[in-house]
Order: structure tokens, then sequence, then C-alpha cells
């Protein structure tokens, strides 16, 4: 195989990864919110969720988006464990969508496609006709990415050592689905390796048996991508992630048994048109077969749908102190807010869960900072997406309560819960400032960064911290035992700020240390100063019941 068929395959597959990539997030966006509310709302039941998880993944073009969503409402009590399973489910059904999509040969029409996205992007008038154009591109491009991998593959036909591989690579069936499942894990989608597997058994490069244990092996390396979302967050992710590789192994473990002997091939071939051992339709034979295994899979397991998720429990068993809200509300109950006080509380509850992800947002930036790993940089951006959700989620919340209740008492502590809420959002944008201090302006400068002022870094941190557990005791019952300790806190921190800042500048002018140093030291004291000012706010609000109070003798 020339130099140039490799380059051009591998452009191929660029071309198909980045039109799936490009044709699934606008979907996803053009979805909105509405995927994550009927996620929430219709998954109660094992057969409810996988209807829901089938549609939504053929929907969006993603099983990754759906796995990854799943895992986030799994991670915050939002959704059971029990009802994520059926959810994986029909995520399995609904990623084959893609295949069968591909298994029409509307390549042809490609570029049709291209020429009405480019259209759309010129002529757009909103985001979402905009939204609509990178789909429609999006979906030219995977076909003209198939077109060009099976070009570049052409040449392989008559290569026998290219051809004497490929057949004793899919002849084992333990090698066949040993490779679909690195080929997946390595270049995370499914949907790819789907697609290549159309393209090598079209051209007969491997056998029909082949291509179907090559597809069961992709099935499997598909559950990698729960296992990477999983790591970040906490053990109730895991399970979920674990129920998706135990589902899909051992489903791929009965079908290839099938497959060997020669039931589920048979099967195929006789529900799907042409005779695909003569060549005929190889493409939709294995789109079925693809589609058949996720289908027949789930109802071999449905029965046992509640069983894995106690089989997780036992597994990877865990606490209910690691469940930490990534952005959806777990005690926003709407039912409550004809009870104005009770909602209040639950309202107070969710703001915790805010200052739970402050917390965690200035921990993460700390431990990338220590580890100098910037690549994680994004899940500061996660963290802080999070918190700005439910700000807007709490403040929606809040509204509501307003509007139902008929008692002064309520009304007067709406003003300052909002004004609570505000300063906890500011908290989280804080922490991402201190990211950008800790992970780009101190990791980028040329001269080494004072190992004195490293040691402040770390004790400051280590106060602000404890300051927020101090804060998060504190909402739980408003106990003026915390409240004094917080206050007398922020004023050791305001001090200490007001000192170092002089003496850091000082430095600076008689060349003790670089400008660029000094520069940074200060922005990170001043940041960290600023964090605790907004956490006395928390406290002044709180020791009124948060009742709003023009003036507060902590000011």
């Amino acid at each position: 195989m020339a130099f140039t068929s490799i380059l051009n395959f591998i452009g191929g597959l660029a071309l198909f990864l980045f039109g799936m990539n490009t044709m699934s997030t606008n979907l996803q966006a053009a979805a909105g919110n509405e995927m994550k509310n009927i996620l929430k709302k219709l998954t109660d039941t094992t057969l409810k969720g996988i209807f829901v998880g089938t549609a939504l993944t053929a929907i969006v073009q993603s099983s990754s988006a759906t796995t990854v969503m799943l895992l986030g409402f799994v991670n915050a009590g939002i959704m059971t464990l029990s009802q994520s399973v059926g959810v994986i489910m029909g995520t399995n059904i609904g990623s084959t969508f893609t295949a069968q999509l591909i298994a029409f040969n509307i390549g042809h029409l490609a570029y049709i496609f291209i020429i009405a996205g480019v259209f759309l992007v010129f002529y757009r008038k909103n985001r979402m006709v905009e939204k609509w154009a990178y789909i429609v591109l999006g979906f030219g491009f995977l076909f003209i990415g198939l077109n060009v991998m099976s070009s570049a593959i052409e040449p392989l036909k008559e290569s026998e050592v290219a051809r004497q591989f490929l057949v004793n690579l899919t002849s084992s069936p333990l090698s066949a689905v040993l490779a679909g499942t690195v080929f997946t894990m390595i270049i995370q989608s499914s949907a790819a390796v789907i697609g290549i597997i159309i393209v090598l058994a079209s051209t007969s490069l491997i056998s029909y048996e082949g291509a179907i244990y090559l597809t069961l092996g992709s099935n499997i390396g598909t559950t990698v991508t729960a296992w990477l979302a999983s790591f970040s967050v906490n053990k109730a992710s895991k399970r979920v992630a674990l129920i998706h590789s135990v589902f899909n192994i051992i489903g791929a473990t009965v079908f290839c048994f099938l497959t060997y002997w020669k039931v589920f091939p048979l099967f195929i071939d006789f529900i799907t048109p042409g005779d695909v051992y003569q060549g005929e339709n190889a493409a939709r034979h294995i789109a079925n077969a693809h589609t058949l295994f996720n289908i027949l899979n789930t109802l071999m397991f449905l029965p046992f749908a509640k069983y894995l998720a106690i089989m997780a429990e036992k597994i990877i068993p865990g606490d209910a102190s690691e469940n930490v809200s990534m952005g959806e509300p777990k005690h926003l109950n709407f039912h409550l807010v004809n009870t104005p006080e009770i909602a209040i509380e639950q309202a107070i509850l969710e703001m915790r869960e805010m200052l739970k992800l402050v917390k965690l947002s200035i921990n993460t930036a700390m431990q990338l900072y220590k580890e100098k790993n910037y690549r994680k940089i994004e899940k500061i951006d996660q963290i802080e997406n999070a918190i700005d959700n439910l700000q807007k989620e709490i403040t929606f919340y809040l509204v509501k309560i307003n509007e139902k209740s008929n008692t002064d008492t309520v009304t007067k502590k709406i003003p300052s819960l909002l004004h609570t809420v505000n300063d906890i959002e500011r908290l989280g944008d804080h922490a991402v400032q201190l990211s950008n201090i800790l992970n780009h302006q101190i990791l980028s400068q040329k001269v080494p960064f004072p190992a004195d002022f490293v040691e402040e870094i770390a004790e400051l941190h280590d106060k602000i911290i404890y300051m927020i557990d101090l804060s998060l005791e504190y909402m739980r019952n408003l106990d003026t035992k915390h409240s004094f300790m917080i206050i007398e806190l922020e004023g050791r921190i305001n001090q200490y700020h007001n000192d170092a800042r002089k003496r850091v500048l000082n430095m600076i002018q008689s060349t003790e240390c670089d400008a660029n140093s000094g520069l940074n030291m200060i922005d990170y004291i001043d940041t960290i100063e600023t964090i605790a000012d907004k956490l006395k706010n928390i406290v002044k609000a709180g020791s009124y019941r948060f009742i709003y109070q023009a003036a507060r003798p902590f000011d």
C-alpha cells in the first residue's frame, strides 16, 4: 500500500470524524436543554429508559453525549443507578442509527449536502439556522470521508500481503474482537469504526463473519468513553461505566459464539436483501448485524436490569458524601413552592451544592498547578458551567417561591437569597481566575517562581479551603459558632493581604524578585482576599436569617 494511499485513508478518516463531530455537536446544541429534561423526566422505568436512550442517541448522533450526560445525572443523585440501566441499553441501540445511515450508500450525494450546508452558513439569519447548516455540512463530510477511505483502500485488493493480514486478523474470533475493541478505544468513535468495517467488507477485504466479530469488538471498545468520563467524578458514575462494560462484554461474548456457530450471520443474511456470501449488499448486512445485536442483547438483559445495578453496587461500594452536584439541581422540588418556608430551605441546600463546586474548582486548580498539567484545564470550565447552571436554576426557583408566597417574612428573604446565590456564582468566577493565575500566568513565566511564594500560595489555599468548609457547615444550620470563626478568619486573611501586598511591592522595587513573579503573587493574594470577602457576605446574609438589611454590623 503506497504512502499516498495511507495518507488518503487517514485523511478520509479525519474527514469522517470531523463530519461526525460537527454533526453531533450541532445536533446537541439544536436539541438544547430539552434533551436533558426528557432524560430526567421519562426514565422512571427500565423500558422507558430504553426508548429515551435510543431516541436521544439517534437524534444527537452521539452515544458518548448521552452516556456522559447520564453520568452527570447519576453523579448528582438526580437519577438512580437502576434508572440508568435502561438508558444505557437504549444508548447502545441508538448508536446503531449511524451505521444504518452509512449503509444507504448515498456517498455520491455527499457534495449536495456540502453545497447546501455552505449555502446555509453564508445566508444564515439566526443561530438555529447556523446549527442546522453545520449539521448538514457534517453529514456531507461524513460521506466524503467514507468515499475517500474506500478509494484509498482499493489498491489493497491487489496486495496479497495486506489481504493475508486482514484475513488472519479476522479469521480468529478472539483476534477480530480484540482488534475492534482496541481500534474503537483509540479513536473514540464506534461509528467511525463501523464505517471502516463497512468499507473493508464492501471491498471484500474482510469476510462477512470477520466484519461481525470486529463490530462486536467495537461495541466493547465504545464503553471506554464512560470510564474516561467517570474518572473525574464519584463512584456512582463508575458504577454506570461498569454496567455499560458488563452489558456489552457479556452480550458480545454470547454473539461471538452465535457467529462462530453461523447462527447469527445466517439469520442476518436471511432478513437482509442480497446474498452477502456472493458479495451483495455487505454494508446493509453489517449495519443490520450491528443493530440486531444491540436490540437482542437488550432484550436478553431486560429481565435482569435491576440485578446489573445490584452487581455494580457490590463491586464498587460507595458513600453518599461523594455525591457532588455537577450542575443539575438535587434539592429544588417545585411541588414545595406552595409551602415557601420549606422551599427556601431546599434553595439553601442547593446553594451549598454550588459552594461545594467552588471548593472543587479551587482544589482542582491547585492540583493542576502542582502537577503542571495544563491539558486538564477544561475541567475548571466544566465546573464553572455547572455553577452557572445552578445559579440559573436556583434563581428561577426563588422567583417561583416569591410568586407563590403571601407572607411578608418569606418575601423579605428573597432579595437576600438572590444576593447570596449571586455571591456564590461570583466565587466560581474567582476560582476560575485563581486557576488562570496558577496555571497560565505563573507556569508561563520564563523566570522560575520564587520558592517562598510557592509556600505562601499553598498556605493561603489551605486557609481559603478551611473557610469554605466552615461556610458549608454554616449553611447547614446557620450556627453562629461557625459565623464568628468565618468572620475572624476573613479578618486575618484581610490583614495578611494588606501586609503581603506591601511586602511584595517592596520586593519588586528592590529587585528581590522579578516583576512578573511579584505581580502574579499580588494577583493571587488579591483574588484570595476577594473570595474571603464573598464568603463573609454569606455569613452576613445568614446572620439575619436571609432577611435583607440595608446596613449590617459586619461591614
